[in-house]
């Protein structure tokens, strides 16, 4: 992705559900720039410029097919129904530190983004910048893998608008072998944003991950993506609250058959960072996660790089291994409090193993609590009632991630 873009704007009139806003426009990865005057549902790309405010018309179908950047002091508002397909390739929606997105959707009218094709790694992905801390410095800034923008900052309680009732489909281009988009990925973000009833599908690389920042999460699905459900790392601190994070059957036997429920890095192994946020540690609370053995990280839960984090009622179901910890510093949190609780494992393997930062073999079993009876998401292994409809889906159960 190009390091650098020129930015023009021009000040256009809508139709009747679009507000007056500017946009510009790159028809490449050149820093070459295509101005235009009006919104083309078919060819949607460009900045929307700061001070302005564009709406979505829910009874148009848009086509992403470059980069869609909200710049700061800028709104993107997409209404409830709406739905946006998104050319192949490096083509995504993002929002600058200072913008904001507003995703409308209801449980009845969800707002749907979905590749021009259906399979993994199709599209980009959504990126939202924030101005809550990553770890990364000691101003608590980085530079976005995705986009190339400073994200970061001081203010945990940052708003970056609401994200409510959408699905993301086909998501997860990797323009390179380094970088890789998630369905959703939070840089930064801080706690005034709103992120509830999201649905990550099909795609490839991580459904979810926070980069620092302390965004709260609720209702959330993941199912069918090539690596972790949800991920976090620079000191992340937030709360993930009514988790259904599922591998699909269809990619047992796929390159990319899915990895872990959860992926938890601090971003370095140092015990004394400082920077940012510091150590992550987030609160995982209500969460179901349902694997099979496919690939080489079968891991319902993969903890490491220092992270530390708080877990209860918690399920975890078909994976190799449930609990795989490492490194000192997430060892010394875990072994130091009662932080996993009402954990439920259904058909796994190796419950527990650790090692620390040596490489030594560690036992765990005592740092985390068993029940029995524990839900979850909702309802065990099947899918919650919260989860149905507004995600397409009936019904979901272990059968559906496992042959």
């Amino acid at each position: 992705m190009k390091k650098t873009i020129l930015k023009a704007a021009l000040f256009f009139s809508l139709a009747a559900a679009f507000s007056s806003t500017a946009i510009s426009c790159s028809s490449s990865d050149d820093d070459s720039s295509e101005n235009i005057s009006t919104i083309d549902p078919s060819n949607f790309k460009g900045s929307i410029a700061a001070g302005t405010t564009v709406t979505l018309d829910p009874s148009k179908v848009y086509t992403i097919t470059g980069r869609v950047l909200v710049e700061s002091g800028a709104n993107l508002v997409i209404p409830a129904g709406t739905r946006i397909t998104v050319a192949e390739g490096a083509n995504y929606l993002i929002v600058d530190r200072g913008g904001k997105l507003y995703i409308n959707g209801t449980a009845t009218s969800p707002v749907v983004f979905e590749g021009t094709s259906h399979k993994q790694g199709h599209w980009g992905g959504i990126v939202v910048l924030g101005n809550a801390p990553s770890n990364r410095s000691a101003l608590g800034t980085s530079t976005s893998e995705l986009g190339d923008l400073t994200y970061g900052g001081s203010d945990n309680n940052d708003n970056s608008g609401v994200i409510k009732y959408v699905v993301i489909k086909d998501s997860g281009f990797k323009y390179n072998p380094e970088k890789e988009f998630n369905g959703l990925s939070l840089f930064g973000v801080g706690s005034g944003t709103i992120l509830s009833y999201i649905y990550v599908t099909d795609g490839a690389d991580d459904g979810i991950e926070c980069f620092g920042g302390s965004p709260n999460l609720d209702h959330i699905v993941v199912t069918g993506v090539g690596d972790d459900g949800f991920d976090w790392t620079e000191g992340y601190k937030g709360t993930a609250n009514f988790l259904y994070v599922a591998r699909k059957k269809q990619y047992q036997t796929a390159t990319e058959p899915g990895n872990r429920g959860i992926e938890a890095d601090t971003q370095d192994t140092n015990p004394n960072t400082t920077f940012g946020n510091g150590v992550s540690n987030p609160t995982i609370t209500n969460a179901t996660f349902l694997g099979n053995t496919g690939g080489s990280e079968s891991q319902g839960m993969k903890v490491r790089a220092g992270s530390n984090g708080q877990f209860d009622n918690i399920v975890l179901a078909n994976y190799t291994t449930g609990l795989d910890f490492e490194t000192d510093r997430t060892l010394a949190w875990f072994q130091g409090g009662s932080y996993i609780k009402n954990l439920r494992f259904i058909n796994v393997a190796t419950k527990s193993k650790a090692k620390n930062t040596a490489g030594t073999a560690v036992d765990i079993t005592s740092v985390y609590s068993e029940n029995s009876a524990a839900l979850g998401a909702g309802n065990g292994t099947a899918l919650p009632d919260w989860a149905k409809g507004w995600t397409g889906l009936t019904s979901f159960d272990t059968t559906d991630a496992m042959n």
